[in-house]
């Protein structure tokens, strides 16, 4: 399989890349800049292309005449960045001219999205068949992002595959660089629980959601689906950072008021965060033939502990 990956240097993205690469695939990087070349040089990748996605010529350019079984889309930026506008280039802008540039030489591109253009479903379950209901600027963002992407697969001809992923955690992240380090104050903040920590979330070790990615690519009843990867147990939320800090041997951390948490990270990141959700992985189980190493995030969690505290 010939595949383009974006996003290749992500917490997620140099994973799958390594899992493409295990299976014998031809897999080409775009990557933003040259620096970024040597991290995946390292781990085997022999064809990269640097142009910023929201260059529309210099992508234009650096992907002229690429050919590709499947292009995986995970360039994004998430709502930790404030700017609108920038937000808007990367994953409207960029996305409009990725197509563009590769529409006609990609047979089926594999989109990762997330549980948030569900909104807040007070803890109801959604599947695939769900309503989108986003409430922020980030998470309307994402679902028109992905409106864009249905419509330019019935005008090209590629297939496309839609993932939406639970809350990715593994050793790297934000797990790792933002509640291992704030639980055990390494670094300049204290993690604290926003709100009261009981709305619900989905949740997907990295392993298993690359997984599910790799997959989505090979699969043939994949083709113009969309799939939710997420673990079979949701869980409140603070039940899951409490177990984290249980594991590692640490305090539980305390909660912050809905409002400073907003003052100080932003309202789309919080809301999104905060929003009340639980998923069905059915159909992911049945069609794709998933197999969670990871079953529930105590599984998935103790390992990520121990691999960090080997490291």
């Amino acid at each position: 399989m010939k595949a383009l990956v974006t996003g290749a240097t992500g917490f997620i993205g140099l994973r799958l890349v390594g899992r493409l690469l295990r299976d014998g695939g031809e897999v080409t990087c775009l990557v933003r800049s040259h620096d970024k070349i040597p991290i995946l040089k390292a781990v085997g990748v022999q064809k990269c292309v640097v142009a910023d996605i929201t260059d529309r010529e210099k992508v234009m350019k650096a992907l002229y005449g690429i050919d590709v079984d499947v292009l995986f889309h995970l360039a994004a930026l998430n709502p930790l960045m404030r700017n609108r506008r920038a937000q808007y280039d990367v994953n409207i802008g960029g996305l409009r001219n990725l197509i563009d540039a590769i529409a006609t030489r990609v047979g089926r591109v594999v989109y990762a999205q997330g549980m948030g253009i569900f909104g807040d479903t007070r803890g109801s379950i959604v599947d695939e068949n769900s309503p989108y209901r986003p409430e922020t600027w980030f998470t309307r963002l994402r679902s028109e992002a992905e409106r864009i992407l249905w419509d330019a697969s019935r005008y090209h001809g590629f297939s496309i595959v839609i993932a939406i992923l639970g809350d990715v955690y593994g050793n790297g992240g934000w797990f790792n660089n933002i509640l291992v380090k704030g639980l055990i104050k390494r670094g300049t903040f204290r993690f604290m629980i926003p709100g009261s920590g009981d709305y619900y979330r989905c949740f997907i070790h990295v392993d298993d959601a690359v997984e599910a990615l790799a997959i989505m690519a090979e699969v043939e009843r994949a083709r113009n689906e969309r799939f939710i990867v997420c673990d079979d147990e949701p869980c409140r939320f603070k039940e899951f950072v409490y177990y984290t800090a249980d594991t590692l041997g640490v305090k539980r951390p305390s909660t912050i008021p809905l409002w400073l948490a907003r003052l100080l990270l932003g309202s789309d990141i919080i809301d999104t965060l905060t929003a009340s959700v639980k998923a069905s992985n059915m159909k992911a189980k049945s069609v794709l033939n998933l197999r969670l190493r990871y079953p529930d995030h105590r599984v998935g969690v103790r390992s990520v502990i121990n691999e960090i505290k080997i490291v």
